[in-house]
C-alpha cells in the first residue's frame, strides 16, 4: 500500500505541472469548464501546502480529485430506428464530462457531470443532447453540529416495462428525469453519550413525459440511540412525518414512530427487537393506523464479511430486509433482498457507477476516499472495464407501489483477467386505490422486471484490453401478451494511446422480441477518450 501511495503522490505531482447549433454552444461550454478544471486542481493543490496539509511522505495531501475528461466517437448501425423496418444510421458523438471526489474538512462526497451531444447524419430521429448528473455532498454548516446533505441524480429512465427496451438512451420509451434533494440536520449527544439526529428533507423529482407523475416530498424525522460501546442492552427511537404529493394522483401522509431494544449477544451480532405504530393514507382516502413489529440482526465476523437480515409487520404486509457483503483478495460478493414501500417512483440513489460501486468495496480497506477513488479509477482503466455495467432502469409509476427488489453482484479481479456480474430482480405492484393513471399498472396489477448482465476483460498486452458483455433484459406482466426480451452481446478493444488518451472500438448486436414490434440490431463504435 505504501508503494501503491508513492505512485499516486508522483501522479499528483505531475498533474500539477500540467498545462493547464444551441446543442454546439453547450458543449463548447462544457468543454471550457472541463479545460479549466485542471487549473481549478492545481490552486486546490497549491492551497493545501501553504496551510500545511501534507501527508506522511512530504507530498500534498489532497482533498479535491478532479478528473476532466472529453470523449468523440462514431456509431454505424443497420437499424437505427430500432423497429421492424431498420433503417441505416450513423451517429457522431461529443461528450465532455467532469469528475470531483471531495474529501475537505468542510465538505465531502462526489460530482459526476457529462454532457453528450448527437448528431445523426441519417435524421432517423433529431439531434440529441442529452446531461447526466450524479452527485451526493455533505457539507459542515457550523462546528461539529449542523449539516446539509445535498443529492441529485439527471438521466433517463424506462417509462414503460411493455413498450420498446433498448440499451442506447435516445429512444420514444425513454423520459429525461431529475432528482432533487436537500436534508439539513442537527446531530449530537446528550446525556450518557447518547445520539440523536434531528433532519428535515426536501425532494422534487420530476419527469418530461405527461405520463408520469412528478413528486415533491417533504418529511421532518428525529432518531435516538443509547451508547452500546461496553453495554448488553440498549435503545433506539425513530419519528417520522412525511408528505407525498403526485402531479397526477391523490397526495399522501404518513407519521411513524418507532422504538428498539437493542441487544449485543456477542461483539460481532447485534439484535435489535422494534415496536411501534404508523398512521398514512396510502391504502384508503382516509387516514388509517397500524401496529409495526419487527426483528434485526446485523452480524459483522470481520472487517470483510458482513450479515444483515431483518423482518417487520407493517401497513402493507411483511417486509424485509437482507444484505451480505464479503470480500477477499480478488474478488468482492454482494447480495440484497428488500421488500418495501416506495413512494417516490423517481428516487434513484446517485452513485459513480454499479462497476464502480463493487471496485468501491473491492477497496474498502483505504479509509481515503481520493486515493481510493483513484485506485478504482486505474483498476478501471487497467482492465478495460465500464464505471457502469449495462444494467436496465425500473420504470416510472404514478403513485406509491410495493417493491420486492433482489440484487446478486460480483467482482473479480486478476492480474490480467477481470469479471463482473450483475443480477437484478423486481417486482413491483400498486398501492392503494387503482385510479386511471396511465401507467403499467392500469395493463398489470404486478410488473416483473429480471435483467442480469456480465462482463469480461483479458489484457493482451500493457496497453491493450479486450473485452466481452452480455446483457438480458426480461418484462412480464399478469395478464398474457404483457411480455418482452432484449438480449445485447458486445466485443471490443480498448487501448491506450498516450498517457491520458484512450481509443476503443466495440461490436454491439441486440435483439429484441416482443409480439408484434421485434427488431434486431448490429453496430460498431469507435471513439476517443481524453483525460486531463
Amino acid at each position: 500500500m505504501r508503494k501503491t501511495r508513492e505512485v499516486i503522490v508522483k501522479i499528483h505531482k505531475l498533474r500539477a505541472q500540467a498545462p493547464g447549433r444551441p446543442a454546439l454552444r453547450a458543449v463548447a461550454l462544457a468543454c471550457f469548464a472541463v479545460l479549466s478544471a485542471p487549473a481549478w486542481a492545481q490552486v486546490a493543490e497549491q492551497s493545501e501546502v501553504r496551510d500545511g496539509s501534507v501527508n506522511a511522505e512530504g507530498g500534498p495531501r489532497r482533498t479535491v480529485l478532479i478528473s476532466p475528461a472529453i470523449s468523440t466517437g462514431v456509431l454505424i448501425t443497420n437499424n437505427g430506428t430500432q423497429t421492424p423496418t431498420p433503417r441505416s444510421e450513423q451517429i457522431l458523438e461529443v461528450s465532455p464530462g467532469v469528475r470531483a471526489i471531495i474529501n475537505s474538512a468542510r465538505a465531502k462526497g462526489f460530482f459526476d457531470y457529462s454532457l453528450s451531444a448527437q448528431y445523426r447524419l441519417q435524421g432517423t430521429s433529431g439531434d440529441y443532447l442529452r446531461n447526466q448528473l450524479n452527485t451526493a455532498m455533505t457539507f459542515e454548516a457550523l462546528g461539529d453540529r449542523v449539516f446539509v446533505d445535498v443529492s441529485g441524480v439527471v438521466g433517463d429512465e424506462t417509462v414503460s416495462a411493455f413498450n420498446t427496451q433498448a440499451l442506447r438512451p435516445v429512444d420514444a420509451n425513454r423520459s429525461r428525469t431529475t432528482n432533487f434533494r436537500v436534508s439539513p440536520y442537527v446531530r449530537g449527544t446528550f446525556g450518557n453519550a447518547n445520539t440523536y439526529e434531528l433532519r428535515y428533507g426536501l425532494e422534487r423529482a420530476t419527469t418530461s413525459t405527461d405520463e408520469r407523475s412528478d413528486v415533491n416530498v417533504q418529511d421532518i424525522s428525529l432518531s435516538m440511540a443509547s451508547d452500546m460501546t461496553g453495554r448488553r442492552f440498549g435503545w433506539s427511537l425513530f419519528a417520522l412525518t412525511q408528505e407525498t404529493e403526485y402531479s397526477l394522483s391523490r397526495n399522501t401522509r404518513s407519521d411513524q414512530v418507532l422504538a428498539g431494544l437493542n441487544y449485543a449477544a456477542t461483539p460481532q451480532l447485534l439484535l435489535t427487537l422494534q415496536a411501534g405504530t404508523e398512521s398514512n393514507d396510502v391504502l384508503t382516502a382516509n387516514r388509517e393506523s397500524y401496529s409495526i413489529t419487527g426483528l434485526n440482526a446485523d452480524w459483522r465476523p470481520s472487517n470483510r464479511t458482513r450479515m444483515v437480515a431483518g423482518v417487520q409487520r407493517r401497513y402493507f404486509g411483511n417486509g424485509h430486509n437482507v444484505l451480505f457483503e464479503h470480500r477477499t483478495a480478488a474478488t468482492v460478493w454482494r447480495y440484497s433482498d428488500t421488500r418495501d414501500a416506495v413512494n417516490n417512483p423517481l428516487d434513484s440513489g446517485a452513485t459513480l457507477g454499479s462497476v464502480y460501486s463493487q471496485l468501491e468495496n473491492f477497496y474498502a480497506g483505504e479509509p481515503d476516499p481520493v486515493i481510493r477513488a483513484q485506485l478504482i479509477q486505474e483498476a478501471l482503466l487497467a482492465r478495460g472495464l465500464p464505471a457502469d455495467a449495462a444494467a436496465f432502469n425500473t420504470v416510472l409509476t404514478s403513485s406509491a407501489t410495493l417493491v420486492r427488489a433482489q440484487q446478486l453482484s460480483l467482482a473479480l479481479l486478476g492480474p490480467r483477467d477481470a469479471i463482473t456480474f450483475l443480477l437484478l430482480r423486481t417486482t413491483s405492484s400498486r398501492l392503494g386505490p387503482a385510479p386511471t393513471l396511465g401507467d403499467d399498472f392500469n395493463l398489470s396489477q404486478q410488473i416483473d422486471q429480471r435483467s442480469w448482465s456480465v462482463n469480461y476483460s483479458h489484457r493482451i498486452t500493457p496497453l491493450t484490453t479486450y473485452t466481452l458483455g452480455m446483457a438480458r433484459l426480461r418484462n412480464d406482466g399478469a395478464v398474457a401478451g404483457l411480455s418482452n426480451r432484449l438480449n445485447v452481446f458486445t466485443t471490443g478493444l480498448i487501448t491506450r494511446l498516450g498517457l491520458r488518451t484512450t481509443g476503443a472500438v466495440q461490436l454491439q448486436r441486440s435483439v429484441y422480441d416482443q409480439v408484434g414490434a421485434p427488431y434486431s440490431e448490429t453496430a460498431i463504435s469507435a471513439n476517443i477518450t481524453h483525460r486531463f
